[in-house]
């Protein structure tokens, strides 16, 4: 049995994410209502398939990766869809929004029934000869992205609190945008 998983939206994070789900083997379906040309060229030719709200709430499993300022509102929107859906995928949000807002995108989505991973992604897109990016999960059911792991991503589990894997990315972002400040501002004064 084919497994379909939804990846919102098909950015050039979420596309190459898509295509390496359908070069091994899963069904991937994505929201391409409203968007552009060069988007939903993108999510073709990465073997993406659009689909209705309601057919991302019948998926397997449901990735959420947006900009971080629009993670919280995919939620909302896609709330309802959830709730009224006899289905109950898993909600993974990989978006590198903090450990709070993990907390309350999980409260949106937990309230519709389904079971919500906490993610966030570390590193570049999948690429042909890139095992990475890896993708860090946490909260009570982030054992069940074990399946991205079969499906060609490299998945960690990390614990069993949601915001964990938030907060390590998070980190991450802080460190390595700290240290491309740190050696501008050394190369500027070197310099001057």
């Amino acid at each position: 049995m084919t497994t379909t998983i939804a990846v919102i939206a098909p950015g050039m994070m979420g596309a190459a994410i898509g295509a390496r789900l359908t070069d091994n083997g899963a069904k991937v379906i994505t929201l391409l209502e409203g968007r552009s040309a060069e988007t939903i060229s993108r999510a073709e030719d990465a073997g993406m398939t659009g689909a209705s709200l309601e057919v991302i709430a019948a998926a397997d499993m449901i990735l959420s990766v947006l900009p971080p300022g629009d993670a919280l509102g995919l939620a909302k929107k896609l709330g309802p869809v959830l709730a009224a859906s006899g289905n109950k995928p898993h909600y993974a949000d990989l978006n590198a929004v903090n450990p709070e807002t993990a907390v309350e995108i999980g409260a949106v989505i937990e309230k519709t029934g389904c079971r919500y991973i906490d993610g966030g992604i570390i590193g570049g897109p999948p690429k042909e000869g890139y095992a990475g990016p890896v993708i860090y999960v946490s909260g009570p059911d982030a054992s069940a992205a074990r399946i991205l792991g079969e499906l060609g991503l490299n998945c960690k589990e990390l614990d069993a609190t949601i915001g964990t894997a938030s907060a390590l990315k998070m980190c991450y972002g802080g460190i390595t945008k700290g240290v491309t400040a740190i050696g501008t501002t050394l190369a500027l004064a070197a310099s001057r």
